[in-house]
């Protein structure tokens, strides 16, 4: 990581461990009720086991209901309390079963402390507006709750969001992480939470039942991540031809009812089975993954790059001419061609080009299929021209090299 994102994290850290001390010296153990505190405690713990894992790469826990419950019904130490362990038993888990998850050190006290914070935040803002949470009838208690949740929710995905931007060098809008749709999906858990508070307050054993609708909420969060794995290339993490196809005819009718441009390139990786059989498959599928990363470097977070199939690559870039697209394409391109890929079966350093076609609409009536050809005759004029290379269709080339003639193309 870079100094800026290790001082962002130990920064985090900190505030979280002072915020604990701070609350530990103002905290009265007879005014609490360890009963809630247990209860919510072990349900926490328990949930924090289970996790989905959104496109973002953000992890949803339903351990965030019980921690909400926590924050309104717990003084900031005993709910400080309640987030280390219930985080600690998770890290104890990863660490036994030997998983990725949480190995890096810092990982879990990051989380911990943020959760304090944003924790003790939202409880400060509850309690000025509901000292007392005991009138339960009164509208006060629905403002608190809502603007503490609020508050908890915009300030964890903030401090979540930085660390991605300065961690991972992954943009805000990248990252979705202040969507509207991850946004509403822990705002329902911490209204849960509310509703887990009040049925504590009146009537402990019917949290049980309202603990139902938890398995729903996890079944829904992990709805997108299986979508994202249908529509997702395994080899290269780039999206597959079926999605590209569906974004691209999408996009086509967008682009001919606005009358705006649109571009495609397809790109075809050169020679890509001899460097299968000089070191292997592995390393084929290393370079791959490497031209894949490539792209993603240089085009424009809103472009579509998808693998086509094979050694083919297909880019979706809305709102851009082809010989508009041409210099970032060959900004590509070049940068390919200077790359060196790393691969398991062999200590040498492979070199890699690519062939790039353009094709364009701008005021035609083509459908996908029709693009995408035409795109398919200028990845073949580039490879007819010498390999590693980017070409624009257009009816000459196509007539050149006897595909069609100049009238129909």
């Amino acid at each position: 990581m870079s100094k800026s994102a290790w001082g962002y994290v130990l920064f985090i850290i900190l505030a979280g461990a002072a915020i604990s001390g701070i609350t530990y010296f103002s905290f009265t153990p007879a005014a609490t009720n360890w009963i809630y505190f247990l209860v919510l405690t072990i349900l926490a713990t328990i949930a924090q086991l289970f996790k989905s894992e959104a496109p973002t790469h953000q992890l949803y826990h339903p351990a965030l209901v019980f921690l909400f419950a926590g924050v309104i019904m717990l003084d900031p130490f005993p709910f400080a309390m309640m987030v280390v362990i219930c985080h600690l038993v998770e890290w104890i888990k990863e660490r036994l079963i030997k998983s990725s998850h949480l190995r890096a050190w810092y990982l879990q006290p990051f989380n911990m402390s943020m959760h304090i914070i944003v924790g003790s935040t939202a409880h400060q803002v509850y309690t000025q507006i509901d000292p007392s949470f005991s009138n339960l009838e009164s509208p006060q208690v629905l403002v608190a709750a809502g603007l503490a949740a609020l508050v908890y929710v915009v300030l964890n995905h903030l401090m979540v969001g930085q660390a991605l931007v300065l961690a991972r060098g992954v943009s805000w809008a990248k990252s979705g992480i202040l969507n509207l749709e991850n946004l509403s999906t822990d705002l329902v858990m911490l209204i849960m939470g509310f509703v887990i508070a009040l049925l504590m307050g009146s009537n402990p054993w019917l949290i049980l039942p309202a603990l139902t609708p938890l398995y729903l909420i996890y079944r829904a969060l992990a709805v997108p991540r299986l979508q994202l794995q249908v529509n997702t290339d395994l080899k290269t993490g780039l999206w597959n031809a079926e999605f590209f196809l569906t974004t691209l005819e999408a996009e086509l009718c967008r682009a001919i009812r606005n009358q705006r441009p649109l571009t495609v390139v397809m790109g075809d990786l050169d020679l890509l089975r001899n460097i299968n059989n000089a070191f292997g498959h592995l390393a084929g599928d290393a370079v791959l993954k490497g031209v894949a990363e490539a792209l993603l470097d240089h085009l424009r977070e809103y472009d579509t790059v998808a693998r086509f199939g094979g050694e083919e690559f297909a880019i979706l870039m809305p709102e851009i001419l082809p010989h508009e697209a041409y210099n970032r394409i060959e900004t590509v391109r070049k940068a390919i061609e200077k790359s060196e890929f790393e691969a398991p079966t062999t200590r040498k350093r492979i070199k890699a080009t690519m062939s790039f076609g353009i094709a364009g609409l701008n005021g035609e009536l083509l459908t996908a299929k029709e693009i995408i050809h035409r795109a398919d005759v200028a990845v073949y004029a580039a490879k007819i021209k010498g390999r590693n290379c980017t070409r624009l269709y257009s009816p000459e080339v196509a007539f050149s090299l006897g595909i069609i003639s100049p009238e129909l193309a």
